[in-house]
């Protein structure tokens, strides 16, 4: 009870700020020409600014999610990218909402360990469409964990997310994305010393069943060696660099998959007659035999070529280019 004012220190307080005998804080000189306390471990400047090759990694990587998310949850599936930023990991953990499924993965040959954050909302969504859900219950998130379903599902969510990530790098920088183990308390999912600095990206996947966030944690420590690769490359540069741009397109180019089809020739029936096929009906059709047919590309024609067979495979000979 030492520490409590009397009533009458408390007057003579009161007393004191009012004459001017007591400074207040607004009579605390102005500091701001202070010395402030400068973090050297801090790089200048916001990381992720300084690397926009990581803007098209993340582009890439919502296009691959939103292809086949939807494919293994049987619903529409929209993904978008949130937010990118440079901040300390220590502050990124205070961020983290719970519940919340923390997943530690490595990206070979990159150094140390990056983390996948799948929000609570994001994971029961996820697992009340799978299992045709549609969204009209509202289960309680706080306090509780993930059961034995949920986590398989949350499994097979993170593999495809590893598969696609590993994808988007692909272009700039071959890596193997591996999940090394799981956890649900921040503190256990300690990727980095609390001052070391992360990229953050925080991804919004919006289902039928409801939305959530997804996070990927990146500490600057793992991509500092590939920098040179991430980092804008101007139009002032030599030509080489715009050889192996014009290669690496072409080379996508020619690897691109179109459908041919030949049209053999058609023939006008009426239902009646379409009724009454029977197995070895002939049906004539408006193409002569021993002349080119067209042959189109993805519904477009641009050949005209005879139909055979080569090693055993139906074919057809080009003959003539349309267009």
């Amino acid at each position: 009870m030492a520490n409590v004012l009397s009533q009458e220190e408390v007057d003579s307080l009161l007393e004191g700020i009012s004459e001017g005998a007591v400074q207040t804080e607004a009579d605390v000189p102005d500091s701001a020409g202070e010395i402030k306390t400068y973090d050297f471990s801090m790089p200048a400047g916001p990381v992720h600014l300084r690397l926009p090759a990581m803007g098209i990694i993340n582009e890439r990587f919502v296009g691959f999610l939103r292809t086949r998310l939807p494919m293994v949850s049987r619903s529409v599936i929209d993904v978008n990218l949130s937010s990118t930023e440079s901040v300390k990991f220590g502050e990124f953990c205070l961020s983290i909402p719970l519940p919340s499924s923390l997943n530690i993965f490595k990206m070979e040959p990159l150094r140390g360990y990056s983390l996948l954050v799948l929000e609570g909302p994001l994971v029961f969504s996820f697992v009340e469409s799978f299992f045709g859900g549609r969204g009209v219950s509202h289960a309680k998130l706080e306090g509780r964990g993930f059961t034995t379903i949920e986590t398989k599902i949350v499994q097979k969510m993170v593999k495809i997310v590893l598969d696609d990530l590993q994808e988007a790098w692909a272009d700039v920088q071959e890596v193997n994305a591996t999940l090394t183990r799981s956890e649900m308390d921040p503190q256990f999912a300690a990727i980095v010393t609390p001052e070391d600095v992360v990229i953050v990206n925080k991804f919004i996947i919006d289902l039928e069943s409801g939305s959530g966030s997804m996070t990927i944690c990146t500490p600057y420590t793992s991509i500092e060696p590939i920098k040179s690769k991430l980092q804008t490359r101007f139009r002032s540069e030599s030509m080489e660099t715009d050889k192996t741009w014009r290669v690496y397109l072409e080379k996508r180019i020619l690897e691109i998959v179109l459908e041919l089809s030949c049209t053999m020739g058609r023939a006008t029936i009426n239902s009646k007659d379409l009724l009454q096929i029977k197995v070895d009906d002939v049906i004539p059709l408006d193409q002569k035999i021993g002349t080119a047919i067209d042959v189109n590309v993805e519904g477009l024609l641009k050949f005209k070529g005879y139909p055979g067979s080569c090693n055993n495979k139906k074919a057809v000979k080009i003959s003539q280019k349309i267009g």
